[in-house]
């Protein structure tokens, strides 16, 4: 069963179901299940799969010929047309409505500006036939946001739909897991994230030692290299990538504080955030608009896939040592001690699906129709929603390891004052729980605390 994705299928399904041929982009960042998606799809459908390879257009028709070739289908010669192959899938499914599938459809694309004119003049001719879809399928965000449509022009107008697939939900991995263990979800959420399809190499019954050693340290790990496999197939000078991306793990998340440290021009730098940007790696930080703008951290990014933030927190800068230390001593040395603060991370966005999910369900005071979070100077606010009445819902993740006292709330009541929030409803999450007399103090007020252990 593919969970969490009801919603990508049931938008497939529609297209699908027209009355007249159809084609969609489907595509998503490497690891966020976009193969699962399409996969899913057809299962109960007949489709014909290409995987488009890296290669000259006529090699690439070579290649896929033969393919086809063996599974029944014959041509004229060894290196035939494009359209001759789009006429023989369609000739094959004569009585039959079915799916083409196009995975690594930007490889044809850039190769050859002609495949594109082929598959929409393929598309235009036959769209009165509602026998087929044609899915083109890509993992280069990049290509697919910023270049694609440039490159088809008036032929975008032929597309029933572009589908962005999206990172899993934490409540998506729970669910995959089967687990009652909230702790340890939280810590293979913060190494993963909504990447899905990251999730059967980590071994929920083992701890988070076991699985960072067995994914990252040990010769022949799957991660060993994530950080540099993130960004080889897109981009290239891997080495200021690499600088870039360690300063944003470490601390260094404005322009001017990774100026400092590499010594890269300010444009430079902001060229390189964009690359990354479009790969779904980096984010930029935006606050929520309130009254107190001048109160906030501005031109602030942050890495946003946890695997690429770990391997540049705890293996880029100490890698000489995995070739003389062991493993298990390379944990204890490096990882151990700041992993509590990488497993943090992810704990204020656990809360705010959280409230999501409530607001979905309509179990919040009020209905959010907008909301975000609110990156001060003094500190952090972590999801602020209004109603179409302006009324407003805020909430705060408490990390310490103690539990949450008013000494606490007070600095997140200063914090709301920066921003110049009026919170008609508060929302508190701690991951250790509320002081006694902090919940007596604050009993029958406009406050919810929530251990984020029993979510």
């Amino acid at each position: 069963m593919l969970i969490g994705r009801s919603s990508e299928i049931d938008y497939l399904k529609k297209i699908f179901d027209q009355t007249s041929a159809s084609l969609v982009t489907l595509y998503g960042a490497p690891g966020v299940g976009t193969t699962s998606v399409w996969r899913d799809f057809v299962k109960d459908k007949k489709f014909v799969y290409i995987k488009c390879p890296k290669s000259s257009g006529r090699q690439t028709n070579f290649l896929i010929s033969l393919d086809l070739k063996l599974k029944g289908y014959e041509f004229t010669s060894d290196f035939p047309e494009f359209n001759e192959i789009l006429n023989a899938i369609l000739d094959k499914y004569k009585l039959e409505k079915f799916v083409l599938v196009l995975d690594d459809f930007e490889n044809l694309f850039k190769t050859q500006p002609e495949y594109a004119e082929d598959i929409f003049s393929y598309l235009k001719i036959n769209k009165a036939d509602n026998r087929f879809m044609i899915l083109l399928v890509s993992h280069d965000i990049r290509y697919v946001e910023n270049a694609f449509v440039k490159q088809i022009g008036k032929n975008a107008l032929s597309i029933n739909g572009f589908y962005k697939i999206h990172p899993m939900s934490f409540m998506d991995l729970f669910m995959y897991y089967n687990s009652k263990d909230t702790r340890k979800c939280i810590e293979l959420y913060a190494l993963t994230g909504g990447n899905i399809s990251y999730y059967d190499y980590f071994d929920i019954n083992k701890s988070i030692k076991e699985n960072i050693i067995k994914n990252f340290l040990v010769k022949g790990a799957p991660f060993a290299n994530a950080g540099y496999s993130f960004i080889l197939e897109s981009l290239r000078e891997v080495n200021v990538y690499g600088t870039i991306l360690y300063c944003l793990a470490n601390g260094y998340n404005k322009l001017n504080d990774i100026y400092q440290h590499t010594g890269y021009s300010r444009a430079k730098i902001s060229v390189y955030f964009k690359n990354l940007m479009g790969l779904d790696i980096v984010e930029k930080v935006s606050s929520f608009d309130t009254a107190g703008v001048e109160n906030t951290v501005k031109g602030v990014y942050r890495i946003s896939n946890p695997i690429v933030l770990f391997w540049y927190k705890f293996i880029y800068p100490h890698q000489s040592y995995l070739e003389i230390m062991s493993a298990e001593k390379y944990y204890d040395t490096f990882i151990e001690h700041g992993m509590e603060d990488f497993i943090n991370v992810s704990l204020p966005l656990v809360c705010k699906e959280y409230l999501t999910i409530l607001n979905n369900k309509r179990a919040l005071p009020i209905k959010v129709v907008k909301s975000g979070e609110w990156v001060g100077k003094a500190g952090t606010i972590h999801f602020i929603g209004k109603d179409e009445k302006r009324n407003m819902l805020v909430a705060f993740c408490y990390l310490g390891d103690d539990p949450m006292d008013l000494s606490e709330y007070e600095w997140f009541e200063y914090c709301l004052k920066e921003a110049r929030v009026r919170a008609d409803y508060i929302y508190l999450f701690s991951k250790n729980g509320f002081d006694e007399e902090f919940q007596k103090e604050k009993e029958n007020t406009n406050i919810r605390m929530i251990d984020i252990n029993n979510l």
